[in-house]
Order: C-alpha cells, then structure tokens, then sequence
C-alpha cells in the first residue's frame, strides 16, 4: 500500500531540499527521495559558486549577506541559511594559448580593491547538510539511497515506486533529479524535447598554483600539436583552502598537457592533486513547461543545461509556493500550478536561449591558435561584468565589433569566419564539442 503524502520530492540536491524545507514549513506532508546515503555528499563535478553578477538570470538580484549568514534573494522574497565558508572572486578572463593575452570581463583591480562587485565560490555541501537539517527539523521525511524506477500521474496524483521497493503517492511530486532527470524520461516528458549532445569530464582541486590575478574564473585554451589538439580548461579558487584551485579539463592526459608541457606550465609549480570528482552530462533542450502529470520539474530536470545554484533554489523555493497556493484552494492540478509555470517560461527559455550558452564552448574550438592569440589581444577594453553564462558570448561578441574594421584589413580570412559564427552555427557545430567536456558551473 502506497505511503500518502501532499508532496514527494526526487532529488535531494539544492532545489529539491529547497522545495521540500519550503513546502514542510508552510505545514504540508512531505516526503524526500535520494540516491546517495546522504544529501550533502558532493560526488558530481562542480564549481560550487552563485551567480550573483547575473543581469538577466532569472530576474533576481541575489547577493551574500555575511553577517546574517544568509543568501538573499530581494526580487523573490525569500533567504536561505548558510554558515560555511566563502571565498571572493573578482573577474572572468579568457586565457589566449599563449598564456599571455586575456579578454576580461569585470575589472578585476576595481573589484578586489572594493569599489566593485565580487562573486562567491562557497562549500556546497555546507549549504545541502544545513537544508538537510531544516528538512529534518521541519518534518520532511527521508528515504535516502533510493532509486526511483517509476513515477506517473493518474489524475488525482502521482504515484512513485523505487528499485527498494517503496510505494509513494503525493498529490504532487517535484521532480528535482537533475540535468540527467530520470523522471523526465519516466513521465515522457523527453519525448517533445530534441537531444543535443552528451559530455564527460573531470575536475581537479589542486595545490602547486601561482599566477597574476589569480583569484578569477580562468576560461584558457591550448594546443597540442602531438595529438590531443585543442585542450580547454576552466579554473577558478577553491573554497576549501587559500592555496587550492579547482580545475576542469577533460581527463588526466590533458591535465598533464596542460601542467607540464603547455605555456599555462609556468603557472604550475609541483601540482598536487587533492581530490577529484566528475560529471556527464546529457543536454536536451528546454521542455516546453515545467509540469506533465502533476509533477513538478525544477533546477536542471527540464532545462537546457544547469540552472545553477542559483536557478535551483529558486525554482525549488517557487514550486513549493505554488504547491502550497494550490492545495490551499482546492485546485491539485495543472492550473493550480500556473504560477509557477509562468514564472518559469518567463524567467527561462523567454528569456535564454539555450544556443547562446552553447557559443561560447564552440567559439573557442571554431578558430585556430593564431587566431585566438590575435583575438585575445585585440580586445583590449575590459567588457561588462556579468556571470551569466548565457550573456558571456555576447559580451565577447560586443568587444570584438568595435575592431572588426581593423580585423577585415588585417585578418580578412578570420573577419569572414567571425561574421558566419552564430548560436545557430553554434548548434550545427556542438557534435566535435561534445568530446571536449562542458563546464559544470554550479
């Protein structure tokens, strides 16, 4: 006989405990399913940071209060507790191969030194075992190291079954299962979305680095001539100790490319490596809504590709509301939802478009290492500050019109190339991208 419940969520990650400490609070019964033994296990890939310089993403104005130990969310109207460390970051810099030339986005000098705005790596598993604890004492209840192997809506609810035998019913079901939802496929949801590209790599936390400006988000690229060929890399500070950096490169011979052998060696120095994690990624574009049969999709599960840490808590925190509003009036359906899947249409794909986030991973594949090296340094100004992963391309593209007379007469071959490139080449190209793995920001 199935376990009754007002809401079963899948997933303990950010929005699913988001979802169900918001929901149990506002006094409804809630019941939580996880894979791992416990939530705040960090296994995948992640850069463990918020977007607060965002501009557009998701309409929201998130920021740190350190005092108050709590990440505010002014435009949404709500906060969450979080007592772990933190780490300042002051920039976004695109490396050239020759580990000289950068594009900057932010001015990093103006931020470190206080007159900017600074962004946040912090402990994701501090955040998750304090959510954790808010569920527990709120009354959310547990099944951890469970698999959901089926999960479908018969009109009145949701029905979810696990591997281990469990048999859950809730009116409503938030599917919180990640980029790589399982119950996006189980309630046929994948069926009107178009699959795009699956991508693997491996992160890095490691000592041994040094380099001018260090404490940024470094987007670098170099090249093997021996065989690997291009070779990307993200890095970025670690939160866990003052000399670590977190790296993400797709594997150890590229890793060891990138170290010993690159012109990015210098910035490495007896490179030691703490631990490593890592992450695949299958990437489908958006659903057309958040919802199929009373359940709920929040964070990744229907999205293009991450929503961040940022977009998780605010779907999650979002859902729940509407949860909540549609329970309290009566109407345990779709349009009892509709707040919630308006928001979400409005404040993601009618305001993203998920090919722009797939430029700036092809552009720096689409040219050649001369090519980069002479972008990198014509682009000389230092271009809007902004972590929105969707607008980085085309903050880059804005740096580079105001040259493009000078590259026409210098470079005509490469100004032909750079007027054709567009998210939809972007798309058409994304298949060679696949195998050079995909930064998992969140």
């Amino acid at each position: 006989m199935a376990q009754n419940f007002d809401m079963v969520v899948v997933g303990g990650g950010t929005a699913g405990l988001e979802a169900a400490k918001t929901a149990a609070q506002n006094g409804l019964r809630v019941a939580l399913l996880e894979r791992k033994s416990h939530p705040a296990k960090i296994q995948r890939a992640c850069a463990q940071m918020f977007l607060m310089n965002m501009d557009t993403f998701y309409n929201e104005r998130m920021y740190f209060s350190p005092d108050r130990q709590k990440w505010v969310f002014p435009v949404n109207n709500f906060s969450v507790n979080y007592s772990g460390d933190y780490r300042k970051f002051f920039g976004c810099h695109f490396m050239a191969p020759n580990a000289e030339d950068r594009i900057e986005i932010g001015d990093y000098e103006a931020n470190a030194a206080g007159s900017g705005t600074a962004a946040v790596v912090f402990d994701k598993g501090a955040l998750l075992d304090g959510l954790y604890r808010e569920c527990v004492t709120a009354g959310v209840r547990f099944f951890l190291e469970r698999n959901v192997v089926y999960a479908a809506g018969d009109g009145h609810g949701v029905s979810v079954k696990t591997a281990e035998g469990d048999h859950l019913f809730g009116t409503f079901c938030i599917a919180a299962d990640g980029i790589n939802s399982r119950l996006a496929r189980l309630s046929g949801l994948n069926r009107e979305r178009t699959f795009l590209f699956t991508s693997g790599s491996v992160s890095y936390y490691v000592t041994g680095v040094s380099f001018d400006r260090s404490e940024m988000i470094c987007m670098g690229n170099c090249f093997d001539e021996g065989g690997l060929g291009p070779v990307h890399f993200c890095m970025l500070p670690s939160v866990y100790r003052e000399d670590e950096y977190w790296l993400y490169i797709k594997g150890d011979e590229r890793l060891a490319f990138l170290t010993q052998k690159s012109r990015f060696k210098k910035w490495f120095h007896q490179v030691e490596i703490t631990h490593k994690r890592c992450a695949v990624i299958n990437a489908w574009s958006p659903a057309r809504e958040p919802f199929r049969d009373n359940i709920i999709f929040v964070g990744d599960s229907c999205w293009f590709a991450e929503a961040e840490n940022t977009g998780a808590l605010l779907s999650g925190h979002r859902a729940a509301n509407a949860v909540c509003a549609a329970l309290h009036t009566g109407r345990a359906d779709r349009q009892g939802v509709m707040h919630y899947i308006d928001w979400w249409k409005r404040n993601w794909p009618q305001t993203h478009d998920y090919r722009d986030f797939l430029c700036y991973a092809v552009f720096f594949n689409y040219f050649t290492e001369a090519e980069l090296n002479y972008l990198h340094r014509i682009i000389n100004e230092k271009l809007f500050w902004s972590l929105n992963p969707f607008n980085l391309y085309g903050h880059i593209w804005r740096g580079i019109q105001p040259h493009m007379t000078k590259i026409k007469k210098e470079r005509p071959a490469l100004a032909e190339k750079l007027e054709k490139f567009s998210p939809q080449t972007a798309q058409r190209l994304m298949k060679p991208v696949t195998r050079l793995g995909f930064p998992a920001f969140g």
